[in-house]
């Protein structure tokens, strides 16, 4: 196993660590599921540059990455959701959107290993979730109202880039 797989597979054991720190830090370090949040996207940046830069990109590490990156946004999407009731709503669409682009995903393409590579969009989207998710964990109190107007933009990007990847979707069948 290559580095970038190391870390990706770092990645998806953060996430036990994530929800530990979410549920069951005390309220003095209410910080630390943040920076175990930081620490997961660093290695997602991370495992990517290696593997482009020094050629380790694997049928794998094409796999795991973007298992890690759902398993990792789904979890702290749900621990957030479990506090925040606006949140509910934003991990309902993301839901949604990831499960029918998995299926519809596999039934067109036939596999996995003709999956879509990352756009734009979906790093926008992941972009906005993350930001989001930092701005929720380090400010715990935060009124329901901002809630429900932080949500907007990446419910917005989550609905684009759906649209989008169905697009690459069908034209990625067309080509196969």
């Amino acid at each position: 196993m290559n580095v970038p797989n190391t870390l990706t597979v770092f990645r998806i054991l953060l996430i036990p660590v994530f929800i530990a720190a979410y549920f069951l830090a005390p309220e003095a370090y209410f910080y630390l599921p943040a920076v175990v949040l930081a620490v997961s996207g660093l290695t997602d940046v991370a495992d990517g540059y290696i593997a482009r830069r020094f050629h380790q990109i694997t049928p794998l590490g094409r796999f795991l990455d973007p298992v890690a990156d759902k398993l990792t946004m789904a979890s702290v999407t749900i621990c957030l959701a479990i506090t925040h009731a606006p949140l509910r709503w934003l991990f309902g669409i993301y839901f949604v959107k990831e499960m029918t682009l998995a299926l519809v995903g596999l039934v067109q393409l036939k596999s996995w290993r003709n999956s879509i590579t990352a756009k734009w969009y979906g790093k926008a989207t992941t972009a906005l979730l993350y930001t989001l998710m930092f701005v929720v964990i380090l400010f715990p109190g935060i009124p329901e109202k901002i809630l429900y107007v932080l949500i907007l933009p990446p419910v917005f990007f989550i609905v684009l880039s759906f649209i989008f990847y169905l697009k690459e979707i069908k034209k990625h069948k067309n080509s196969v």
